[in-house]
């Protein structure tokens, strides 16, 4: 990304159903995305930056998905909307594949179905 070039707003924040501990899900995440871990809970790819973040609301065993153990803030770092959502589309795919529920909460949610 070009210094003071603005990327589009296209914020996602995907909530994850785990009992992993947090190095377990963020390492099994890098598994999929190939990134660069940046400090102990960010990855780093040439499509996203995603924050890795324990929920302060967690219940334990909640159907809710608005109180599921993580959750993770997805921004863009590039203008290529459709290999961005693509992107996160196939992340779910990969969690779901290992009995790993997520949930998408952004404006593009139809397109992650």
């Amino acid at each position: 990304m070009r210094k003071g070039k603005r990327m589009p707003d296209w914020y996602c924040k995907l909530f994850i159903c785990s009992e992993m501990s947090e190095k377990e899900l963020l390492d099994l995440i890098n598994l999929h995305l190939h990134g660069i871990k940046q400090g102990i809970r960010t990855i780093r790819t040439g499509l996203l930056e995603l924050d890795l973040i324990r929920n302060d609301e967690y219940v334990p065993g909640s159907q809710d998905f608005l109180f599921w153990r993580y959750y993770a803030d997805l921004e863009t770092v590039t203008e290529e909307r459709a290999a961005y959502v693509c992107c996160i589309r196939k992340l779910m795919a990969f969690l779901q594949e290992r009995q790993i529920e997520t949930v998408a909460a952004c404006d593009f949610e139809p397109e992650l179905v």
